[in-house]
């Protein structure tokens, strides 16, 4: 019974959150920027949450710094002047580095801002490419359809690694990191993917060796980026990062493997639909 309700909880957020986020989405470039960079200041603030972070004005500078990123990547797609990502992740480092330096630690200076520099950069740097993607376009990807590609992949192999390990499931695949993952459930996700992939390619007669390697890959990157944020949570000891989302826990527990998944499909697509 308590398995059928937390799965029920899961459904109607699920329901929910897709049909907010269509909405989002196509209601144009700008609002999505706004979009995923509220994503990305609620992802840092479970962040800040784990590192204990009791600072007011620490956390604004995360903040500032995450929504930074995520809106130079939308200068980029719209064409606007923008700054090089090497003069803001100067301004981040430059940033975090005076506070820590007004706020001496002897001990745990440089590990203060290898954490807040590492949390900025993986969660905004890789949620930026969320804005990338929605705004990509190169035959046969417009109008969006990259990003939904890349969030329905990513879905699906979560869908399906749950679904097959729950069923097939013996052997852990990380007993250490994360017991309850499988060897069966990531086939299962690697498989129901990979046909995914290769019928959507084939269907925009696009597909070749180049497009099933990527059809293989991206499973296994989506898994690497959900065993990562598990590694990140052993280490620091906690269940989830948040509660924000009924029954999916926080925003870096549903997007783990999104924002490992995104920049892997935007350089790939970049190579192979914009280069060639």
């Amino acid at each position: 019974m308590m398995v059928i309700m937390m799965l029920k909880k899961r459904v109607i957020s699920a329901v929910i959150g897709i049909l907010l986020l269509f909405l989002l989405v196509f209601s144009g470039s700008f609002v999505f920027f706004l979009t995923a960079a509220v994503i990305a200041a609620l992802g840092i603030r479970e962040f800040a949450g784990i590192l204990e972070i009791k600072s007011n004005f620490l956390k604004l500078i995360l903040y500032i710094s995450s929504i930074m990123l995520v809106f130079n990547s939308y200068l980029i797609t719209n064409d606007y002047n923008y700054l090089p990502y090497g003069i803001i992740l100067f301004i981040i480092i430059l940033s975090l580095y005076l506070y820590q330096l007004f706020n001496y630690s002897e001990n745990d200076f440089m590990k203060n801002i290898s954490y807040q520099f590492f949390g900025i950069i993986y969660i905004a740097g890789g949620l930026s490419f969320a804005v990338f993607l929605h705004d990509f376009s190169a035959p046969p990807f417009f109008n969006t359809t990259a990003l939904w590609f890349v969030l329905t992949a990513t879905w699906i192999t979560d869908t399906g690694a749950y679904f097959t390990g729950k069923k097939f499931g013996k052997k852990s695949m990380a007993p250490i990191i994360s017991p309850n993952k499988t060897v069966a459930g990531a086939v299962g996700g690697i498989f129901t993917t990979a046909l995914f992939i290769i019928f959507i390619t084939l269907s925009f007669n696009i597909f070749n060796i180049y497009w099933f390697v990527f059809a293989v890959s991206f499973p296994i990157v989506a898994i690497v980026g959900d065993l990562f944020e598990s590694c990140l949570k052993r280490n620091f000891n906690i269940k989830d990062t948040g509660t924000i989302i009924p029954g999916h826990g926080g925003i870096l527990d549903r997007f783990d493997s999104f924002i490992f998944t995104a920049p892997f499909t935007y350089y790939f697509f970049y190579i192979m639909l914009v280069l060639n």
